[in-house]
């Protein structure tokens, strides 16, 4: 009888030992690392050169580039072209948003919410060509 009890005492201690390490390695530590896992948008920076004509770049220019049939007139490979688009309410800002247009890019995801606020970043501060 003994024995029996001693067997139960050692499954249930098994169990417990199982249990809490069970817990801390599926739930533990997942967010304390959130910043590497998901890095902060850094938008302090942000110029036309080396933010805003990359992203439009991979983003924009395989349809709005200049000579192109297919963009509906609308240039982004450039900041000449670009500018006039470029304001708080301009068609860059409701097309990246979808407001009230088809949202751009067309025809695929959407651009990152880090992309999209360096591209406010960028409108705010005067859409600049720096």
């Amino acid at each position: 009888m003994q024995s029996q009890t001693n067997n139960r005492m050692k499954n249930l201690i098994r169990f417990i030992i199982i249990s809490v390490v069970l817990s801390f390695t599926l739930s533990g530590c997942y967010y304390d690392k959130e910043d590497l896992i998901y890095p902060a948008c850094d938008v302090s920076n942000v110029t036309y050169k080396a933010t805003i004509a990359p992203i439009l770049k991979t983003n924009c220019d395989g349809c709005h580039y200049t000579g192109s049939t297919t963009g509906n007139g609308i240039v982004t490979d450039n900041y000449n072209d670009l500018s006039g688009m470029a304001t708080a309410d301009g068609m860059l800002w409701t097309a990246i948003n979808g407001i009230g247009v088809s949202p751009m890019p067309k025809n695929t995801s959407k651009l990152s919410d880090c992309d999209i606020a360096r591209i406010k970043k960028w409108i705010d501060g005067g859409a600049l060509n720096n």
